[in-house]
């Protein structure tokens, strides 16, 4: 009896190949040109769970001191104030401060009456690396006049600090004029 040999030829041309490595080349360009986007809303999504964990804390405060960050009266509007910003840049304090009254309690002469606190453990960084701030000035329509409001905010992608509000601020808004 002979033996018959079976010879398989499996296996993949180089112009199979090429076409294979290409197909894969541009469906990575497809993903990787999407990630982008999908990062910066997702930061975009974690400053907004930030800024909604700082408000409850703020509530807090309020409820047993009856005053907001920096002794700022609830619910009060300072249109057009200034030097009255809770935050990191170009501020006397930040809201991880004690001042603020959120993650510690001042000493005296600036402790606020009736603290239960620490209404935060600690004030986290937003996903760009700067300080929320609050602020009872806030201007809501910039360039279009002057709307003023009290906000919990992070200074956005642009990292813009320095209490100059732009475009892409994430903020909370407590209470408008």
């Amino acid at each position: 009896m002979e033996k018959k040999e079976h010879h398989s030829l499996f296996g993949f041309s180089l112009i199979e190949l090429l076409i294979i490595i290409s197909i894969i080349g541009s469906l990575a360009l497809i993903v990787l040109v999407n990630i982008g986007p999908a990062r910066e809303k997702a930061r975009i999504a974690r400053a907004k769970i930030d800024i909604r964990q700082i408000y409850n804390a703020i509530v807090l405060l309020e409820a047993d001191s009856e005053e907001w960050p920096g002794h700022q009266a609830p619910f009060i509007v300072a249109a057009g104030a200034s030097n009255n910003e809770i935050c990191a840049d170009g501020c006397s304090y930040g809201l991880s401060d004690c001042e603020a009254g959120l993650a510690c309690d001042p000493s005296f002469p600036n402790e606020y009456p009736n603290w239960q606190g620490p209404y935060m453990e600690n004030i986290p960084e937003d996903p760009w690396g700067n300080e929320y701030f609050f602020d009872t000035d806030y201007d809501i329509e910039p360039g279009a006049g002057e709307k003023w409001a009290v906000v919990i905010g992070s200074y956005g992608p642009n990292g813009q600090g320095n209490n100059q509000y732009d475009e892409d601020d994430v903020t909370y808004l407590l209470i408008s004029e």
